[in-house]
């Protein structure tokens, strides 16, 4: 489970909350400025993010919907939400469909020191962890032979706005802030 209590933070693979966005008319964007999305599979939020939940969508077929977004109703487990975008969508955007959506587990601005990923011991694995606003911090994969303690660093990054874990497919994520 997410760990953000205490310096270093740190993330499992079973943290990220991610979904699917259906097909071509997954987003809608509302005459109230919200986004109606709706997912492929069921989305299970992480209980350890904060309250006023966040997520961002990365990869919509239309980019006018990639962004950060609070969640305004859609209870956990489920395949439909509505979402205020915290960016501007032009009134009259189509609907869209296409990428993911990703529950974003700390959503304020921090420095961060260091990242590490460590205790990868299966071959071909990836990482890919995202800002708020679905921006890559860091992107990394092993090779196809791994050795029995594969760990990789990412130092210095200095602020990101907000950690969005898109993929952690074994191992550990380790984040120092200060």
């Amino acid at each position: 489970m997410a760990q953000l209590s205490n310096n270093p933070w740190s993330f499992v693979p079973s943290d990220p909350a991610i979904a699917t966005i259906t097909g071509a008319t997954g987003l809608t964007l509302n005459a109230d400025t919200s986004v109606s999305i709706t997912t492929t599979g069921a989305l299970t939020f992480n209980a350890t993010a904060d309250s006023n939940l966040a997520f961002t969508v990365i990869g919509a077929a239309n980019p006018l919907y990639n962004g950060f977004y609070v969640r305004t109703a859609g209870a956990s487990g489920a395949t439909a939400f509505t979402m205020q975008p915290q960016f501007i969508i032009p009134v009259g955007t189509a609907q869209s469909g296409g990428g993911t959506l990703i529950q974003v587990l700390y959503r304020h601005r921090v420095r961060v020191e260091d990242i590490s990923w460590q205790n990868v011991v299966l071959a071909s694995q990836s990482l890919d962890l995202r800002d708020r606003n679905g921006n890559i911090i860091w992107q990394a994969s092993t090779s196809a032979s791994v050795p029995a303690s594969n760990s990789q660093n990412r130092g210095k990054l200095f602020w990101v706005s907000g950690i969005a874990p898109n993929v952690i497919q074994s191992g550990i994520v380790i984040v120092t802030v200060n």
